[in-house]
């Protein structure tokens, strides 16, 4: 027993096992969130990993047998949850942070420099830095590193003479097996479109909206745009549609699991306006949907235009022309870019490389 003892520590010792806190104080279910939980899951393996967060229904969805815990987060000087961290990292043992969104970036830097823990963030978009005090106390003093999801955000956080000796490291988006095959025209013959987000200005969807009132009758007769997701914009979105007498091509689908959509869609659109990489495009791509996107963020890293996606300006009309040049596409020739997107996925989106690449890059500092 004690040399099975001494082989089991050496091997501890030798991979360094790590105790990480991954915070994430959203209110609802996105892509930031998912990459949480993917992110978790892979690193539970072979480390101790914990949760904080604020909303006891994200937790659940946030995976099992993870050590989690609480705090208001009521604002980005919201110290009693700064305190709370700096008690969770000291009774814990913390090796290293990993913050997720705006608030925490700051919360949790404070109480990471109370500790001694080492303090990593995620920037999930490029954010401009209009504070530049501000920011730079954010951004580089109270952090040791940041992870970002695409070459473009790491490129723009260099543009700041200050952040270019800073550890910026680019990660990929991990896609696990996404459970959808995409048969194209249902039973009915629809031109099916979806779109996947919150239901906020940066994504775009009313600029979609706009682009399908500019297409001639015979071709709104022709498709469906199926837009699922909540958010601030949505009573707004849905004022647009009736202005645009678009009541029976738009359709609000809420909050609910795309893979039914995305089964029978002919195309999916995001006119995102920041982005890093988003998750339900790579969804999309997956299960071998043609996507229509904006060049916002990392896309046009992975995206090559007609080939395995498409590329369009945020311009309503430019999404109308390119719109109608797609739905004269002939069917093989859609699928055969669903296809090529599905494959870039594969090549570029591997679920193990995002674990070990983020494994790697905690590994030093913590």
């Amino acid at each position: 027993m004690d040399n099975l003892n001494d082989t089991f520590v050496s091997f501890a010792d030798k991979m360094h096992l790590m105790r990480i806190l991954f915070i994430c104080s959203a209110k609802v279910w996105g892509g930031n969130e998912k990459w949480v939980a993917l992110a978790m899951q892979g690193l539970k393996k072979r480390h101790q990993v914990f949760f904080m967060g604020r909303m006891p229904e994200l937790q659940n969805r946030l995976g099992d047998n993870i050590p989690s815990f609480r705090a208001p987060f009521r604002s980005v000087f919201d110290f009693k949850t700064s305190r709370i961290i700096a008690n969770i990292l000291s009774e814990n043992n913390i090796d290293v942070v990993l913050s997720t969104k705006k608030k925490e970036y700051f919360l949790a830097g404070i109480a990471a420099k109370r500790t001694g823990t080492k303090h990593i963030l995620r920037l999930g978009i490029t954010r401009k830095m209009r504070i530049p005090l501000w920011h730079r106390i954010v951004y580089k003093c109270l952090n040791d590193g940041i992870v970002v999801n695409a070459k473009r955000t790491k490129e723009r956080l260099y543009q700041y003479s200050w952040m270019r000796a800073h550890p910026v490291k680019v990660i990929y988006n991990g896609m696990p097996d996404f459970p959808c095959i995409n048969h194209g025209l249902d039973d009915t013959g629809v031109f099916r479109i979806v779109s996947v987000g919150m239901l906020t200005r940066r994504k775009g969807h009313h600029l979609l909206i706009k682009a399908v009132s500019l297409l001639p009758a015979s071709l709104k007769a022709k498709i469906r745009i199926h837009i699922i997701g909540t958010g601030r914009e949505e009573k707004k979105l849905k004022e647009l549609v009736r202005r645009r007498h678009l009541e029976t091509v738009v359709h609000f689908e809420g909050f609910c699991r795309p893979e039914e959509f995305l089964s029978k869609a002919r195309l999916f659109c995001l006119l995102s306006e920041k982005e890093g990489i988003s998750n339900a495009l790579l969804e999309a791509m997956s299960c071998g949907v043609p996507v229509l996107t904006t060049d916002a963020g990392g896309a046009g890293e992975f995206v090559a235009d007609g080939d395995n996606g498409f590329l369009v300006e945020r311009d309503a009309s430019a999404v109308a022309k390119r719109l109608t040049q797609i739905l004269s596409l002939p069917a093989d020739r859609l699928r055969n870019t669903g296809e090529n997107g599905t494959d870039t996925v594969r090549r570029l989106f591997d679920m193990n490389t995002m674990v070990n690449e983020l494994e790697s890059f905690l590994y030093n500092f913590g």
